[in-house]
């Protein structure tokens, strides 16, 4: 008897190892996976501007890597006695409105050289919801808190995002022709939209990301994070206590998938190997003067040398 839903997955057509320069961009779950990847050593970049979870901005935000485009004075909005941007998570404001222009353009910089030098970009829509902000009717990445009243809630049109999607990617292939794009869908559910209302919002997103992986099969790709989540586990045990959120069982459990979905063979055995030793020195012994302790450090040291040896690209700053 079947008790359960297995989502069958095509390995990734370009696996991804060690080697590759990797930015992920988008919702709290692009983090998610994006700090699994970072625990296992990958050069990853994860969301230059902080979590953002639209098309629309995610698009701008990378045309504005792609352009190196530097935010001017006048593109800062200043409320609760910070200084905002409307493109940039909460984390870059402040009260010193040089300050946080420097911080953000400093970020936009590093982000500009990453986006030349990437082998693989990973974008996690999260929302097709989006407010504008009334004085510039510009889509806000993130309204700070601000007053409703101040903003217009949309749902964005498909062949609208199509659009930007195009015009960025064009802009893309023409100064980095070899990247590859990796989509997913957040599986968390936005519910202060409205269950249903954000039923709609993931169908747009699944339109749009169907469209782009058909449009451009050789180099657009899409691991199925929603589905693993949505159908395949379902059930609130795989849920914080807020039951929208995955909890860390459930995000595990993705992240294994994707291993097996999307890392070359190489980059498997090294995580397996790497694995071993982040559980050793992550352990909290409780008598560090025991006889089972002082095996338990000589192991650790056996282990650390092999992995020197094996992984040249290795940077063990917890030596044994």
């Amino acid at each position: 008897m079947m008790l359960q839903l297995d989502y069958n997955l095509k390995p990734l057509l370009a696996p991804i190892n060690n080697g590759h320069n990797l930015i992920s961009i988008g919702s709290c779950f692009a983090e998610n996976i994006g700090q699994k990847l970072q625990q296992f050593q990958f050069n990853i970049m994860l969301n230059p501007n902080g979590i953002v979870f639209n098309p629309s901005s995610i698009f701008a935000q990378l045309n504005g890597y792609l352009l190196n485009n530097k935010l001017t004075p006048n593109q800062l909005v200043q409320f609760d006695g910070l200084w905002h941007s409307m493109q940039h998570h909460g984390s870059f404001s402040g009260s010193n409105q040089q300050q946080v222009l420097n911080k953000i353009n400093e970020a936009i910089s590093k982000a500009h050289v990453a986006i030349l030098n990437t082998d693989y970009l990973f974008i996690t829509f999260g929302t097709a919801w989006v407010y504008k902000y009334k004085p510039t009717n510009e889509i806000a990445a993130n309204n700070h808190k601000m007053d409703g009243k101040l903003f217009n809630k949309i749902l964005l049109n498909v062949h609208y995002l199509n659009a930007e999607f195009e015009d960025f990617y064009f802009k893309l292939k023409t100064v980095n022709p070899n990247i590859k794009l990796l989509f997913s869908i957040s599986p968390v559910r936005y519910i202060r939209d409205g269950l249903y209302e954000n039923n709609v919002s993931k169908a747009a997103l699944h339109q749009l990301v169907y469209n782009i992986t058909n449009q451009h099969p050789t180099d657009c790709f899409y691991f199925p994070a929603y589905e693993i989540i949505i159908d395949e586990l379902r059930d609130y045990r795989f849920y914080k206590s807020d039951m929208v959120h995955p909890n860390e069982l459930a995000i595990d459990y993705v992240w294994k998938k994707f291993v097996s979905y999307g890392l070359t063979e190489p980059s498997k055995q090294f995580i397996a190997d790497y694995g071993k030793y982040l559980l050793l020195i992550n352990h909290k012994p409780l008598h560090t003067d025991s006889l089972s302790y002082k095996k338990m450090e000589e192991h650790l040291h056996v282990l650390y040398k092999s992995l020197l040896e094996k992984y040249s690209f290795l940077n063990l700053k917890n030596s044994a």
